[in-house]
């Protein structure tokens, strides 16, 4: 089966074999036995099929001997068996007529022996031989909500229009819980480890006409073929946001690269040259990914770069008029008409800020003057879009009487928020301890059900708004106001294994 159509069926897949389920021995855990348990706890919606020579039971489910057994259809197989048995594998699933093969087991190129290299070169024959596409090997596969398919229990259910690919398992987990705890849900995620098959261009291509997909987000570490990765992300951009974090960008980072999933990375220079002409956005954290994702979600298009600091502290609207001046954003102050309003909202100047930015204690003013307050600062035509600062444990209340105040306030930042077209963004900062941070995640989830992005620092906020006006002002000069930008990038160098491909050395 050729990659584009097995990857429009394999990321919704009716029914799922894992291979290497097996009683955990004492003090070890078997990741067959933990894939299974996670994707029935999880809720997968078709048929799933524990494989092991031995046979038997687990989880209430028959054990199989081979795929070959199993006496329906069997669509995405998990294999968890020892390396040197993944080839007559992927022979059993060709027989079976199974599309694709989720390797998690490692111990091939990544491992940097000539025989996990050639192991490696092996499965990957395979799948041109056969048609079974394999996702790895040295991954987690595939996360899709719709299909209830997960490789972690606490994923969010829920399906979105984000997709995530990504070259690292563990990356993987943080970032959609990460993301998903800002309220970003997801489409498809996709950890695809060594890439010997499927890799980074064919899922990028899958995803320019995913309907589902509005928003890709990406972790790499290298590419098989450099000319193809830029046709095919410049074709991506060209329709949807798409944000890059690479992985082994110095020269220490390549070499973890190269032991973690067998990457060839390339030079950073050419890295940033073609995220640049094929439109991409480029982070450099994957807490910088979650940002950007948040902000494609939730953030609509500041008109321009005028901002309105609200919060409350000195200090913190002093760094936070650093964070936002250092961002390129401009705060014109108040005229004095409008301080004038602002005044009498909150009925004294002592202790207050009423310029720009505005520090204004939310226990000065009733919630309805509070939301005037709010609804006279957006209206002034001098600001593009309001940042609204909670620095939770930065002021001298115990935290349960903030969180009292702050739980008021945010009703009334979403209410006026609501009525406005200015664009809110709004920083929960300055948590200090567990409880804080709880508090902070019961805000969140107020906020971004609001339809409102959450960050956790002014600087993450301004350098993601900032990141946002940059992409729009490029796509425009890519459409064609300026074409001497439209440049194509000759350079194989961003390339790992292809045989046209050497990577920069420096």
């Amino acid at each position: 089966m050729n990659k584009s159509n097995a990857l429009e069926q394999i990321l919704s897949p009716t029914s799922v074999a894992i291979a290497g389920v097996a009683p955990a021995r004492a003090g070890q855990f078997n990741t067959g036995q933990l894939f299974l348990d996670t994707i029935l706890e999880y809720g997968f919606k078709g048929r799933v099929y524990p494989l092991n020579p031995k046979g038997g039971e687990f989880s209430g489910l028959k054990v199989y001997a081979s795929v070959k057994d199993v006496p329906e259809p069997v669509d995405y197989v998990i294999c968890c068996i020892r390396a040197p048995l993944v080839p007559q594998l992927i022979n059993d699933c060709a027989a079976k007529g199974v599309k694709a093969v989720c390797v998690f087991t490692a111990g091939f190129s990544e491992i940097g022996s000539e025989e996990g290299r050639e192991l490696e070169a092996e499965i990957g024959r395979l799948a041109q031989a056969t048609g079974v596409r394999i996702i790895g090997p040295n991954c987690m596969g595939i996360y899709s909500p719709k299909a209830g398919l997960s490789f972690a229990t606490d994923l969010p259910k829920d399906s979105g229009r984000v997709a995530l690919i990504c070259q690292s398992g563990g990356n993987t987990l943080y970032l959609v819980r990460a993301a998903a705890e800002r309220g970003v849900r997801f489409s498809k995620v996709v950890s695809y480890g060594n890439a010997c098959d499927i890799d980074e261009s064919d899922l990028l291509e899958y995803f320019i006409q995913d309907t589902e997909t509005e928003i890709v987000a990406a972790y790499i570490e290298g590419v098989n073929d450099g000319r193809r990765f830029h046709r095919v992300l410049k074709g991506l951009s060209a329709v949807k946001p798409v944000v890059v974090l690479k992985g082994g960008s110095t020269r220490a980072g390549r070499g973890a690269a190269a032991s973690h999933t067998g990457a060839l990375a390339g030079s950073d220079q050419v890295w940033e040259s073609l995220l640049e002409q094929t439109g991409a956005v480029r982070v450099h954290s994957l807490d910088e990914l979650v940002d950007m994702m948040v902000t494609f979600r939730y953030m609509p298009v500041p008109q321009g770069r005028r901002v309105a600091i609200l919060g409350v502290g000195g200090g913190a609207t002093v760094l936070a008029t650093d964070e936002c001046a250092a961002a390129g954003f401009a705060l014109p102050p108040l005229p004095q008409e409008i301080q004038q309003e602002l005044l009498s909202a909150v009925g004294s100047n002592a202790g207050n800020i009423l310029g720009n930015p505005l520090d204004i204690p939310p226990v000065l003013s009733s919630d309805e003057k509070y939301r005037e307050l709010l609804r006279t600062v957006l209206r002034w035509d001098g600001i593009d879009f309001l940042l609204y600062q909670v620095p939770l444990r930065g002021i001298m209340l115990s935290l349960s009487v903030a969180c009292s105040i702050f739980d008021s306030q945010m009703g009334n930042i979403i209410k006026v928020s609501g009525e406005s077209i200015k664009p809110v963004a709004v920083v929960m900062h300055y948590l200090t301890s567990a409880e804080s941070w709880q508090a902070a995640s019961d805000f969140q989830r107020k906020i971004y059900e609001a339809g409102l992005p959450v960050y956790h620092s002014t600087a993450s906020a301004v350098k993601a708004i900032d990141r946002l006006l940059r992409y729009h002002q490029r796509h425009e000069i890519l459409r064609g106001a300026c074409p001497e930008r439209r440049k194509v990038l000759r350079s194989p160098e961003v390339a790992r294994g292809s045989p046209k491909a050497t990577p920069t050395s420096e």
